[in-house]
């Protein structure tokens, strides 16, 4: 099992700052020095946040090859929106073109997630079957053209300005499971799973006591990517320092149990931290969290296979 981090698109376009100085990038100096950073605390994956159909392929081309120069892998976080027919994936994603060209010398397949079609108004029907229409159409592609490459639904939070069939646990595990193909799982994104609980049950801020209720065991069995990130005062995508934020190892461990080998993946929005430490120490105190949550829940599932196997 892999960590992996997300790093947010305009760093790619070479944007590296929001509000402060080089605030995507945690302040280092440069996008070189942060992916080294990230790659010494135990970083193996970059995912692009995200990666918008139309956009020129080229422009994210540099950051993606120095990615891959350093030895890690990457993954895209897609869109789903966006009107380019075409009968191969990449005339109807154009801006992998670059990636696709080139990622295997790299690596031996692709992650990309995806959420559902949503919209302003409508029906979650209507977009169900849009999205689980899209993905097939997609799938059909990929396979004509032996192209590895799996595609991870995420449930998304719950937003009273959108109509949304992936804002549950349940309505993604319904699409997943109705689209019916190898190449499509779920991402668990669980920080927009917890800001959902924490809304169900009237809260506005996590709770001391986190609240442990999972995802259905067939959610857990059709992960194939996660998103994972703490509920802070600013809201979602904050890091994972102070404990309250997530219940991290209860998730991490009981995703495991459940068969997940797939990558641990950091997604947070460094300009929303809060200030009482540096954002590079908010970054790498979660990457350590995150290591040592998933090495104790794999170091349990392989202590209960071997004590099976005595």
């Amino acid at each position: 099992m892999m960590l992996g981090f997300s790093i947010q698109s305009p760093v790619f376009l070479g944007k590296l700052s929001r509000s402060s100085t080089h605030d995507l990038i945690a302040h280092y100096a440069d996008v070189e020095l942060f992916l080294d950073a990230l790659k010494s605390a135990g970083v193996g994956s970059i995912e692009v946040r995200i990666l918008p159909r139309g956009t020129d392929s080229w422009a994210y081309q540099e950051l993606i090859q120095m990615i891959w120069s350093m030895g890690l892998q990457l993954t895209i976080h897609g869109h789903v929106a966006g009107d380019h027919p075409g009968r191969t994936f990449g005339e109807a994603y154009p801006s992998m073109s670059y990636v696709l060209k080139h990622f295997h010398n790299y690596q031996d397949r692709l992650m990309m997630t995806l959420h559902a079609f949503d919209a302003k108004e409508g029906t979650e029907e209507v977009l169900h079957s849009r999205t689980v229409q899209l993905l097939r159409e997609w799938t059909g592609m990929v396979d004509n053209e032996s192209l590895p490459i799996r595609f991870a639904l995420e449930n998304n939070r719950k937003k009273a300005s959108k109509v949304d069939p992936g804002d549950s646990v349940d309505g993604v595990l319904r699409m997943a499971n109705e689209v019916d193909h190898p190449a499509v799982g779920i991402c668990w994104d669980m920080g927009h799973y917890y800001s959902n609980l924490l809304k169900g049950n009237g809260l506005e801020a996590p709770p001391e006591h986190p609240i442990e209720d999972l995802p259905p065991l067939a959610f857990l069995h059709k992960g194939i990517h996660t998103h994972i990130h703490g509920i802070g005062a600013s809201g979602t995508h904050n890091p994972l320092t102070a404990f309250s934020s997530l219940p991290l190892e209860h998730y991490t461990n009981e995703l495991v149990k459940a068969g997940y080998d797939g990558i641990f993946n950091l997604e947070l929005t460094l300009d929303k931290f809060n200030t009482d430490l540096t954002l590079s120490e908010h970054v790498m105190a979660s990457v350590q969290r995150l290591e040592r949550a998933v090495q104790a829940a794999t170091d349990r599932k392989e202590g209960k296979q071997a004590n099976v196997q005595t």
